[in-house]
């Protein structure tokens, strides 16, 4: 079974010790995780740094990983830094 987690409005330092703790515990299910990120209008560099721990992790565990309809917010703040993993991970996630 997927575990679905869907992000809302701000994905700031504000919000980044609760979404690290749910993806860690997402991530402690072992089934693929879905993150729908449609509804993102902010993000910055502690939630990214989380996304880009996400990846890894599930890289490191073998656990499917799909990042959904990433929302401009996102696209353009990811394409501001230049981040290439996480770019080609939207990227799919774009194509999907």
């Amino acid at each position: 079974m997927d575990t679905v987690i869907t992000l809302t409005a701000e994905q700031t330092i504000q919000q980044a010790p609760a979404l690290q703790q749910q993806l860690a515990r997402a991530l402690l299910q072992e089934h693929a995780i879905i993150l729908e990120l449609s509804q993102v209008t902010e993000i910055d560099c502690a939630a990214v740094q989380i996304l880009i721990w996400l990846i890894r992790k599930s890289q490191q565990q073998n656990l499917p990983l799909a990042l959904r309809h990433p929302s401009p917010a996102i696209r353009d703040f990811v394409s501001l830094l230049g981040l290439t993993e996480l770019q080609l991970a939207l990227g799919q996630a774009h194509e999907s």
